[in-house]
């Protein structure tokens, strides 16, 4: 759990004949990572394939069942498509197909109709002979649309020069002016944004015998295409399920054949080369002699065996294993980067830092509570909206749980700080002799020791993340064999001393002690190894020249050395500081709130009142300041923990995977 999983490399030689076998084995066991592509181009196979998931997929829209196959991608492993596969896909969309069309013509026709029926109805409001008024010569005739809200002002603009009939509401008019006036007319028209559409011909030339036969034709595409949804159905019905497993083999089969496109091959055979995680690679090399019937070729690498690995120029795929739970929190470490392969993976580190730092700052039963009650309504992921933070379930009921116990120790439910007074006390009675009103005290009003030592708290729990840190990255660099950052970096062993050393000395002065001469030699020894750490790794390690680019440059970055570590390390210190006074903040808002309820009940109305601004200010304060608490915790882990040992980062283990899914193997 704390170090990724150990990997191998597989080199498979494969006749062309079993490579389909071999893919669609590889790919529905995701646990094997390709390495070693290729330039290459799509086989006619990949274009056959790709023609055909798209009628399939058409197919899919058109019976109504395309919800239902994406669905199936997530929940379904797949194989990649066999001739009978082939088949039944041809089939489906040969069956589907005059359907498509039909239903395309039918829904035209219908449109027409509907459509023709329409400008029938809008002109018929005229009672003029439309097919003779064109031959009219001494008048001008404009039809087209304009806002309908212009209406008005345009025949208030036009007056007595022409006349404007209104024809319905979607805007249509028709315009009638002498030919004197035309001009006038136009120019008005153009203000409104007038646009001119001519008449229909086949509104002029409609004889009165066929807007019976138009309103047939309407009802009889209407009841045409009601007979065609139940053949969607009945096809649906019969093809539901074979469909949505085709369409998962078709796009598995694309995939399988863009792999192949980039495959180091020849005539009759292919070279297949990627990483596997150590455990599966037994059973992987048995299960794929079995499928080729010992047609194949297997050898296995240990990662140090990798020449490219050696040489730097390839890295070794990173697979963290975690549970659900951890799962969760480790999105926090790979949204900043994905450790080395062989390094320490902190992810169970940053949950309990996580939750830790979270509580301390956001500490109060009540809205705690609420997080967890987010928890678990997050996990059932039936409000469709939140579905997407559904992997974050574990995070809010944990983060939740840890802030009702802090706010336990603060004394704090929904922002009150006497509901817990009674019982604080006589558990405090019992446990210390004497009774307490709350454990712990945020406000100053209760003494400033208190406050003090509470601040003194927030700075250990730094002090303790930030050796943690340190530890890490000494132990991933040795195990790398990084020496010179291992030994003489202020990340290393001479800046972990100097760290702990001016940490202890910081306490002894605290209690009173002198500061003595052999204070200034531990002081001073560190310092020293920082600023000759890169001449002395080079001396001790035998690599040369002792100043590889020159005296000046070296004594240059050596006390840039010494200031960015004493400042890096007292800023990393003191950031812990925002800890405790947001965990002050956070009390200070609770008290406003409950002041502010106090005034407002001496007014009329005063309760009702009392109560909205109590329920008003812990709705405040659960969104806004959890949202900043969050970026804060988010903050810490970024730049005082991660910044100790993720100098380098390394590559994710993304397997060879023949379906469409929200996880993989890691």
């Amino acid at each position: 759990m704390i170090f990724p999983s150990k990997m191998k490399k597989l080199e498979l030689l494969i006749f062309k004949t079993d490579t389909d076998a071999v893919l669609e084995y590889l790919g529905t066991e995701r646990c094997f990572q390709v390495s070693d592509r290729i330039e290459g181009s799509p086989s006619q196979r990949y274009t056959e394939l790709e023609e055909l998931l798209r009628k399939l997929q058409a197919a899919s829209i058109f019976l109504g069942i395309a919800a239902a196959i994406e669905d199936g991608k997530r929940e379904r492993c797949s194989g990649i498509p066999h001739e009978e596969d082939i088949a039944a896909a041809r089939e489906i969309c040969q069956n589907a197909s005059p359907l498509v069309e039909r239903e395309k013509n039918l829904v035209e026709r219908r449109q027409k109709a509907r459509n023709t029926l329409d400008e029938i109805e809008a002109f018929s409001r005229l009672d003029l002979p439309l097919r003779d008024i064109e031959s009219v010569t001494f008048l001008a005739f404009r039809f087209g649309i304009i806002d309908p809200a212009r209406l008005e002002a345009l025949r208030a603009a036009v007056g007595e020069r022409a006349f404007i009939a209104k024809l319905d509401e979607s805007g249509k008019i028709f315009a009638v002016s002498s030919k004197k006036g035309r001009f006038a007319l136009d120019t008005e028209l153009k203000k409104m944004n007038f646009l001119e559409t001519p008449v229909p011909d086949e509104i002029k030339n409609l004889p009165p015998e066929a807007l019976a036969a138009l309103e047939k034709d309407y009802a009889d595409a209407g009841e045409e295409i009601e007979s065609l949804e139940k053949e969607k159905l009945r096809l649906a019905a019969l093809y539901g399920k074979l469909l949505a497993d085709i369409v998962d083999k078709t796009a598995a089969g694309l995939l399988a054949e863009d792999l192949k496109a980039h495959l180091v091959s020849t005539e009759t055979t292919c070279r297949l080369s990627g990483w596997i995680p150590a455990e599966y690679a037994k059973k992987v090399r048995t299960r794929l002699e079995e499928l080729t019937r010992g047609r194949i070729a297997i050898r296995s690498y240990a990662p140090e065996e990798v020449p490219a690995v050696r040489e730097g120029k390839e890295k070794i795929p990173v697979r963290l294993t975690h549970g659900k739970f951890l799962q969760s929190f480790s999105r926090l470490v790979v949204s900043y980067g994905t450790p080395l392969y062989g390094t320490i993976d902190p992810t169970v580190m940053v949950c309990v830092f996580f939750v830790l730092l979270f509580a301390i700052m956001f500490g109060d039963v009540g809205q705690g509570f609420v997080g967890v009650l987010a928890g678990f309504v997050l996990g059932t992921g039936r409000i469709a909206a939140l579905r997407a933070w559904k992997k974050f379930a574990p995070v809010f009921k944990t983060v939740g749980c840890a802030c009702m116990v802090t706010g336990f120790l603060y004394g704090s439910v929904f922002c009150s700080e006497e509901l817990l007074v009674r019982p604080t006390r006589y558990i405090t009675g019992h446990l210390f002799g004497y009774e307490m009103d709350r454990f712990i005290t945020l406000l100053p009003n209760h003494g400033i020791d208190k406050i003090f030592a509470f601040f003194a708290f927030t700075l250990g729990i730094g002090v303790i993340i930030n050796s943690i840190g340190l530890g890490i990255n000494i132990y991933n660099r040795l195990r790398l064999k990084d020496f010179r950052h291992a030994i003489f970096a202020k990340t290393g062993i001479v800046g972990a001393f100097l760290f702990w050393y001016v940490i202890a000395l910081a306490l002894r002065l605290g209690l009173g002690a002198a500061f003595g001469m052999a204070d200034i030699l531990c002081i001073a020894l560190p310092l020293g190894l920082l600023f000759w750490g890169e001449p002395l790794y080079r001396l001790l390690f035998h690599v040369r020249p002792l100043f590889h680019e020159g005296v000046f440059t070296f004594v240059m970055e050596g006390f840039v050395e010494i200031l960015e570590t004493l400042s890096y390390f007292f800023s990393n210190t003191v950031s812990f500081l925002r800890v405790g006074a947001f965990a002050m903040s956070h009390a200070i808002l609770s008290l406003i709130i409950f002041i502010l309820a106090d005034l407002i009940e001496q007014i009329p109305g005063g309760p009702v009142l009392r109560v909205l601004v109590v329920v008003g200010g812990n709705i405040l304060i659960i969104v806004l300041e959890g949202l900043i608490v969050s970026i804060q915790v988010i903050r810490l882990h970024y730049y005082e923990f991660f910044s100790k040992f993720f100098t380098e980062t390394g590559v994710a283990f993304k397997p060879f995977e023949l379906r469409v899914q929200k996880g993989n193997l890691n």
